[in-house]
């Protein structure tokens, strides 16, 4: 059965979609400087080490695309026996050059890939995106969690209580989810959470969690390399928040909100210099992204195109016989 397309907006609400980000962006980013002036955020900048950050982003870049890649993979092939890993390796790929865009983006690029390439339908590829990023909200609560009640690192009590409530609601809907508790009534737009069996949702959580970890690490290290002496313990905190406010649309080209979740960071170093940092370090990232992800834009818009023709006339894939139901 054809599902019928979202009506288009129109009007104020078009142009409350398309600027909103940016006058939230830019309100963010004004009040930042109205505390910390730009020429003193500028000084920081030319003091700093932005060279020695290089290795960092690099091995962020590499390593990092391939276990993202890999946790991914495990959720696609939950629910359809295809494409290869491969495949998805290289769709990932191309798709983060969206994350330029904003968060949002590169999630709607992504879904529209991984629908064309495996036939789903709309709604379903839809839960198989939103199963992938509530995962990685799950991997940042639990890093955030373990460097809470572990590490004993101090944070607002809000935010103690917080980490852990979501990643065990999190967890707990990925483990019952294989138990179809709602039959056939369960919306297309959550069965992936019905099909993906418990060994894979738990892998999958493992590898993203392995990855922020691993993003602490390499942001750690390039913040030492450019000049910040911040304790592993405290960036193995306040960064899950910076990623989940950069993943917000307040953002535009990773500049915005995010820049005042960095300011968690001051008790170590001066705000001026944490801004700097923040700042290099997005747009070396940025610079890395484009030159990995332009190799395969190419095929993977190819990819999306071929797609559409073979889904022009026919019916979505049917997800419930092409599930993947072994571990």
């Amino acid at each position: 059965m054809n599902e019928v397309a979202p009506r288009p907006l129109t009007g104020w609400r078009l142009w409350l979609r398309r600027l909103g980000p940016w006058v939230i962006a830019g309100t963010a980013i004004a009040l930042v400087l109205e505390r910390y002036p730009a020429d003193e955020i500028a000084t920081e900048m030319q003091q700093g080490d932005v060279l020695a950050m290089v290795p960092f982003a690099l091995a962020l870049l590499t390593i990092g695309i391939l276990m993202v890649a890999s946790s991914d993979y495990v959720v696609i092939r939950g629910c359809v026996d295809r494409p290869t890993y491969w495949v998805a390796l290289r769709g990932k790929t191309g798709a983060t050059l969206l994350n330029l865009v904003g968060y949002s983006a590169q999630a709607g690029g992504y879904g529209v890939w991984i629908a064309r390439i495996t036939g789903l339908s709309a709604a379903y590829t839809g839960g198989v995106v939103l199963y992938i990023l509530s995962s990685e909200l799950t991997a940042v609560s639990l890093v955030a969690s373990a460097s809470i009640w572990i590490g004993g690192a101090t944070v607002p009590s809000g935010m103690r209580i917080a980490a852990p409530a979501i990643a065990c609601v999190l967890l707990f809907l990925k483990l019952i989810g294989p138990l179809n508790l709602f039959g056939k009534q369960l919306p297309r737009v959550f069965r992936p959470w019905r099909d993906i069996v418990t060994k894979r949702s738990m892998l999958q959580v493992l590898l993203r969690t392995a990855h922020i970890y691993w993003m602490v690490l390499c942001t750690w290290g390039a913040a030492k390399a450019f000049g910040l002496d911040i304790p592993l313990s405290a960036m193995t905190t306040y960064l899950p928040i910076v990623l989940v406010v950069g993943s917000l649309p307040v953002n535009v080209g990773g500049f915005g909100a995010v820049q005042g979740a960095w300011l968690l960071l001051t008790p170590w170093a001066s705000g001026e210099r944490v801004i700097a940092f923040s700042i290099l370090w997005q747009l070396v990232l940025a610079i890395g992204t484009l030159m990995r992800g332009l190799p395969f834009i190419r095929r993977v818009t190819a990819e999306i195109a071929e797609g559409r023709k073979r889904a022009a006339g026919q019916a979505p894939a049917d997800e419930a016989a092409t599930a993947e139901r072994t571990s």
